[in-house]
């Protein structure tokens, strides 16, 4: 009996040391696992769907990265929470990561910019004005004296939308108004607005006014492109194309160019699998499926060096092992 007894009392002993080993295992690989705040922008915006499709695929398929999508004003804001350290990834239009390494415009009295390192070219980003065909305006003059929604505070389609305004002499000719994407797709169809401003496409608020109601994006002329690109010279003229917006033929729109952004001290091995996660073909056309965008996506090495910025070490050893450092 005392030997019976003195078996089960070793065998509960062996139980607890391995549920023991069990859980301080499991505990170490929960404090291994590398949470990643990452910034797009409020829900309606382009960089917000990014993200959201991005996140979640990434820490599906690496479950050492806990992605955490972060809801923000969009560039701008996402920019000025990776210099205060208080995201890890963000998408940032190259003007801004230009700005931010200056510490002029909306980043003076910012810490300079020299943490914003490269991951990838997200896509291009054309800004634009968006009214009912119903309106009666057709041109961007014709925005005197309207109610226009530039963007949620924080945003970079109000950095983007304010900078074109001003360029062409009319950003104190409007009433402007700041809203989120999806609230001011919302006002425009009840015709509580004139007009709004959008940058990126295809934007959700723009996408789903065009289907119900109906979409007229305002064009540029020759002479307001000269005057938005003298005063801002880091905005190209691209074409939007047909098809972008149901209804909505080629535009010429002022446009930036985008990126994900990795904070220096984002692990370089965790840049480096993430990268070589989302370039490759099954995941790369997952991504494009989730959210149109994503099919933009490119190294873009060479782009975000003549802002004078870094790749981060991360992408820098995976673009070179790929062969695609000079893309």
């Amino acid at each position: 009996m005392k030997m019976k007894r003195l078996f089960v009392w070793s065998l509960v002993v062996g139980l607890v040391f391995c549920f023991g080993q069990s859980a301080n295992q499991n505990t170490a690989f929960a404090q291994d696992k590398i949470n990643i705040a990452w910034g797009g922008s409020s829900p309606g915006g382009v960089m917000y769907y990014m993200v959201g499709v991005a996140g979640t695929i990434i820490s599906r398929e690496l479950p050492q990265y806990n992605i955490t999508q972060v809801s923000t004003g969009g560039s701008t804001e996402n920019t000025k929470r990776l210099l205060k350290g208080e995201l890890d990834m963000g998408i940032s239009y190259g003007a801004h990561v230009y700005l931010a390494r200056k510490q002029e415009g909306p980043f003076k009295g910012f810490p300079k910019g020299d943490m914003l390192m490269g991951v990838t070219k997200a896509y291009a980003g054309p800004t634009y004005f968006i009214t009912r065909p119903t309106t009666g305006i057709k041109k961007i003059v014709d925005l005197k004296g309207k109610t226009v929604a530039l963007g949620p505070p924080g945003s970079g389609t109000v950095f983007n939308c304010s900078n074109m305004l001003r360029a062409v002499g009319m950003l104190d000719k409007i009433k402007p108004r700041m809203m989120t994407f999806a609230d001011a797709g919302r006002a425009m169809a009840n015709n509580q607005i004139d007009a709004f401003c959008q940058s990126s496409a295809p934007a959700a608020a723009v996408k789903e006014l065009a289907e119900t109601k109906g979409a007229y994006i305002l064009p540029f002329s020759d002479d307001e492109f000269g005057k938005i690109m003298k005063d801002y010279p880091f905005y190209t003229r691209v074409v939007m194309p047909e098809g972008t917006y149901k209804g909505v033929p080629d535009i010429d729109l002022p446009t930036l160019t985008v990126y994900w952004v990795a904070h220096e001290r984002v692990p370089k091995q965790a840049v480096y699998d993430i990268l070589k996660l989302v370039f490759e073909p099954k995941i790369s056309k997952e991504l494009g499926d989730g959210y149109k965008t994503w099919k933009q996506m490119a190294p873009g090495v060479q782009s975000y060096l003549e802002l004078g910025a870094q790749m981060h070490p991360g992408a820098e050893a995976y673009y070179k092992e790929m062969g695609w450092w000079n893309k």
